[in-house]
């Protein structure tokens, strides 16, 4: 991803920006009306559309426009402020920057204020009759003011429907999956990604590079990363020997103290790194106060958990805006199915004929797993909300059903696999625990069919020992044997 990315992406979620280009957009339009005032034909002004009163007149309706628009102006930010105070309340703190980037809200905050900012300087060149200078009253800026405070009328119709439907919950947790799926479109597709190792430590060649102290970038200010640029860190930095290794322990998505290594450099070039190099590989990896979408999908995951974990908790007790958040997960896990995961290990050959390894501390699929599924299971379990554990059954299912690796697949079965073996003692009802192990069991019988097979299998069988002494629990027996019996079919 190229560095401006970045930066826009700043200015496209600033509150500020579209207003301000709208507010000099309108500057931009009084200048050409006033310059076409002279080009009109002096018949113009019979038209039924057009301005045909005197100075007064006008001044009459520009102030009235200014007058209301500033107050019109006034409770649309606080219909605003009252939303981003229902959502961060509700939903999630997260939540205030899909609230500010809002393209909506934008456009009819830079509609007004522009608006408002035209009829002032269509009414300081308002002139009446005085001794010898004559009136001007510029027809073309006044009827124009009049068309734009029609078009803002019919905007704040708008906004009010557009508000109500801003703070919906399906609303919300829409716009998250549609920002996580945007930058899940940058991974590589799965059938086309590189195999590479994990750890690189196998890496050949890597492991005697690590044995001496490496030379630490530590970094100056706090903050989050969000864009990580390999190819300017392996430029700024690369090459002192003919093989050598880089590694930014923390990768997108993850805070750095200042202080904290930024960057770790095998073998030390010899007196260290010049101070433009450092700073370039500084640059290289961008900061900001938050979290961002452009290189972290799993913000989306992190924003979507927050939600759901409001759903379940005692004080909100809103189990269905939970569930709503899972359909999203769903969704997003389902795609990931087709994508790999952002890679952690990167080998360059460059022109000089040296050889760059980069390692960044980038989250895997376990990670993703963790951060949406773990402390909403244990917050369903705690709050009691059955009907959301088997929510998350099905999706833990479904997902399982669209990631076809291996180590995928093994991570989603533990999740349902945990929430199966911990129903039986967390459940009050010994018929809904019984119920979800055998949900549980429905989960994990298709990887009776793979590689999986020799660790699922035990695992099943536990499930059907812990609920033997359950209501239903027959059932549970039941399902396992049955999942046997198909995978020996297969």
């Amino acid at each position: 991803m190229r560095r401006p990315s970045s930066a826009w992406e700043g200015l496209s979620s600033s509150f500020w920006f579209i207003p301000s280009l709208m507010t000099a957009g309108a500057v931009l339009l009084f200048v050409v009306t006033l310059q076409l005032e002279g080009l009109i034909p002096s018949n113009v002004s019979g038209l039924p559309i057009v301005f045909s009163g005197g100075a007064d007149a006008a001044r009459n309706v520009l102030s009235v426009i200014s007058g209301s628009l500033i107050t019109v102006v006034a409770t649309v930010f606080s219909l605003t402020i009252v939303a981003l105070q229902l959502a961060s309340a509700n939903y999630s703190p997260r939540l205030l920057r899909n609230f500010t980037s809002d393209r909506g809200v934008q456009v009819v905050l830079g509609a007004y204020i522009g608006t408002f900012t035209y009829a002032l300087l269509v009414l300081r060149v308002i002139r009446t009759p005085k001794g010898t200078t004559g009136a001007f009253v510029p027809i073309i800026s006044i009827t124009t003011a009049v068309v734009l405070a029609l078009i803002c009328v019919a905007l704040l119709v708008y906004f009010i429907h557009h508000i109500a439907s801003l703070i919906q919950s399906s609303t919300i947790v829409r716009r998250v999956r549609w920002d996580t799926l945007k930058s899940l479109a940058n991974l590589e597709d799965l059938e086309r990604s590189p195999v590479e190792p994990e750890d690189w430590e196998d890496h050949p060649g890597v492991r005697k590079l690590l044995r001496g102290e490496p030379l630490v970038v530590r970094a100056k200010d706090s903050g989050y990363v969000q864009y990580v640029y390999a190819d300017a860190v392996v430029g700024a930095v690369g090459g002192a020997s003919e093989t050598s290794a880089i590694e930014i322990p923390f990768g997108p998505g993850n805070f750095v103290a200042a202080g904290l290594p930024l960057l770790k450099i095998w073998p030390a070039p010899e007196g260290g790194l010049d101070p433009d190099s450092e700073d370039a590989a500084r640059d290289a990896i961008v900061f900001g106060e938050e979290r961002s979408f452009g290189q972290d999908f799993a913000f989306g995951l992190r924003q979507l958990s927050d939600i759901a974990l409001k759903g379940v908790s005692p004080g909100v007790n809103d189990p269905t805006t939970a569930m709503q958040a899972m359909d999203q997960m769903e969704a997003i896990f389902v795609a990931l199915g087709e994508k790999a995961m952002p890679p952690r290990l990167w080998e360059e050959d460059r022109d000089d004929g040296s050889r760059v390894l980069l390692k960044v501390g980038r989250y895997g699929f376990e990670d993703a797993v963790g951060l949406a599924f773990d402390q909403l299971r244990r917050a369903s379990f705690t709050s009691g909300q059955v009907a959301v554990l088997e929510r998350l059954l099905e999706v833990l299912g479904r997902a399982l059903g669209a990631n076809d690796l291996p180590g995928r697949q093994r991570a989603l079965w533990e999740r349902a696999f945990a929430v199966g073996r911990l129903a039986p003692s967390q459940v009050p009802d010994p018929r809904d625990a019984a119920r979800l192990a055998c949900r549980a069991v429905a989960v994990g019988a298709p990887l009776l069919k793979t590689e999986l097979q020799a660790t699922v299998s035990p695992e099943l069988q536990e499930l059907a020992d812990l609920t033997a002494g359950l209501p239903d629990g027959g059932r549970v027996r039941e399902a396992v044997e049955a999942a046997r019996e198909a995978a020996v079919a297969y």
